[in-house]
């Protein structure tokens, strides 16, 4: 190596050696969680500028503008392209690869692959260099490592259940085209198998397909969309197919592993699976254009009578219901095709088109007006088809889920919502289903539930026999929840009625009742000083 070379070189390995030997620090003590952990560092990235270098041992994010790591004022004066292929290229990789290979770093530090990037900015121009290394000896032993994992842990005979650690490094190694071959069936299967796993608890459902979601997206945007799209910005889904791209320049189980990947990121991001069905539609995909048309055909896609038409699409989870003949028949008819595509796979979590000539809406403060609220509102309105909407209620009700009738946020309800809240209006038939609902209600991420307390307690009034619904409906409030802007608790019967059901709860849940109603103990305490001897003597039993 020429002095003139090595005045570069030695800055940046100088720089490369300090951040390793940080690393080293920390990873040799590390103490991996999940067998499928076989390293850490398989990224590096120089970048040298007019003023300096910077060296990255994991991707830089896109938007990352920190100063120089080593400031080098002219640090790339007088360089050429040329020599940077010809003479700097080959010292790079004599060099990181006795790294690479090097016994003083832990068995952890690398992964069984190393891809190397260079960046040179000459003139405001950014030109790159990269190569990869690679570990067969430590692929080979990840790759056996991987089958024995499946065999012992995903065989659907043993009652092995992989660890929460284990699904990210399981998604990253089955879509590693270092690893494997594109094969979509087969990583299908394994996930399917992985499903059926995790069905121990929700916690451990959510947490896995948290992981397969990232994964899958990650192998979308960086395998299959980095090839043949352009992305118009730094972040989000939109892309735009590259005009040169044609359906045969596309390897058929790339374009099947991402229909497949679009439909598995679908169960938790809806607008993601769109934006991939389109953008393998636009590809040349049939299937893509088909699902996004009529559905996968899992489920019927259609309903149609002289009174009613309705369709469904369980790819884009929207459900479009037209009412030509305002009339019972016509919204039984309607709930009745719903009830059937729910039980047959449609999500509960979709969102409506609603055409008809009525609009509804109940006395609920903080529920959108949406039109899947106007469709059930409507239906509400015939006391006959009660039994049908409670019936869909219990079919559709799930925490953790909320309809897609609106955008994300303040006004997200979960499924069964609208029903729900009718029908506890309507009958004192239906408090077991209003209570099963505020039990179920994730009060923690939704709020539209806060303003039903009030407004139950106006139709039915308080009494012994609806003073326990409405306490569970407090109970249910979103933190934010502020109290009510009367108590109502005025006789001794009602004081009486409450402080039972109180009795009955946890001192926390009996601290949020009272705040619901009165603010708080504190306040509480003010307003006895006015209620009539029989009330205060009652109710001072819930101040501490």
């Amino acid at each position: 190596m020429t002095s003139g070379v090595q005045a570069y070189i030695d800055p940046i390995f100088e720089e490369i050696d300090q951040r390793y030997a940080s690393e080293q620090k920390r990873i040799a003590e590390f103490k991996t969680k999940s067998v499928l952990h076989e390293g850490i560092h398989e990224y590096l990235k120089v970048t040298c500028k007019s003023d300096g270098l910077w060296v990255d041992t994991y991707e830089p994010f896109d938007w990352d503008h920190r100063r120089p790591d080593m400031d080098i004022l002219g640090f790339t004066e007088g360089v050429t392209l040329q020599q940077v292929q010809d003479e700097w290229m080959p010292v790079f990789k004599e060099r990181i690869a006795a790294l690479y290979n090097s016994e003083e770093f832990s068995p952890m530090f690398f992964r069984y692959r190393l891809e190397f990037h260079l960046e040179v900015v000459l003139e405001n121009k950014a030109s790159h260099f990269t190569f990869s290394l690679l570990n067969e000896d430590k692929r080979q032993h990840l790759l056996a490592t991987i089958e024995q994992f499946v065999e012992q842990k995903l065989d659907p005979a043993s009652k092995a259940i992989p660890k929460e650690e284990d699904d990210f490094f399981l998604v990253r190694h089955l879509l590693d085209p270092h690893l494997y071959p594109i094969d979509a069936q087969r990583v299908n299967e394994l996930l399917n198998r992985m499903d059926a796993k995790v069905q121990v608890s929700r916690k451990r459902e959510e947490a896995w397909r948290h992981q397969l979601s990232r994964g899958l997206m990650h192998w979308a945007e960086d395998e299959f969309l980095a090839k043949y799209a352009d992305r118009e910005k730094n972040y989000g889904l939109e892309y735009t197919v590259r005009p040169d791209i044609l359906p045969s320049d596309i390897p058929a189980p790339a374009m099947e592993m991402f229909l497949l990947t679009a439909m598995r990121v679908g169960s938790t991001d809806a607008d993601a699976r769109q934006s991939y069905l389109e953008i393998a539609a636009q590809l040349g995909s049939n299937q893509a254009a088909e699902w996004l048309k009529s559905g996968s055909g899992s489920i019927p896609a259609s309903y149609t009578s002289e009174r009613v038409t309705c369709q469904a699409n369980d790819i884009l989870q929207t459900l479009e219901v037209q009412i030509r003949s305002e009339e019972e028949e016509s919204y039984r008819e309607a709930l009745v095709y719903l009830c059937d595509i729910l039980r047959k796979g449609f999500t509960k979590e979709y969102g409506m088109k609603f055409k008809s000539k009525v609009k509804n809406y109940l006395p609920v403060p903080k529920l959108a007006k949406s039109a899947l609220h106007r469709f059930f509102a409507n239906a509400l309105e015939y006391p006959s088809l009660h039994p049908l909407l409670a019936e869909y209620a219990e079919t559709v009700m799930e925490e953790f889920k909320w309809y897609n009738d609106v955008e994300p946020g303040e006004k997200s309800a979960m499924p069964g919502t609208y029903a729900v809240m009718g029908l506890g209006l309507k009958g004192t038939e239906y408090f077991p289903l209003v209570s099963r609902y505020m039990k179920l209600v994730d009060s923690e991420h939704q709020s539209v539930q806060d303003g039903y307390a009030a407004v139950f307690a106006e139709a039915h009034g308080l009494t012994p026999d609806t003073i326990p619904v409405w306490a569970r409906i407090l109970l249910a409030g979103n933190d934010s929840a502020k109290p009510l802007k009367s108590a109502g608790i005025e006789s001794a019967e009602q004081a009486k009625a409450l402080v039972d059901v109180l009795e009955k709860l946890e001192d926390y849940e009996q601290e949020m009742i009272v705040y619901r109603i009165w603010g708080g103990a504190k306040k509480l305490k003010n307003s006895l000083k006015q209620a009539v001897p029989e009330v205060k003597e009652i109710l001072e039993t819930l101040i501490p």
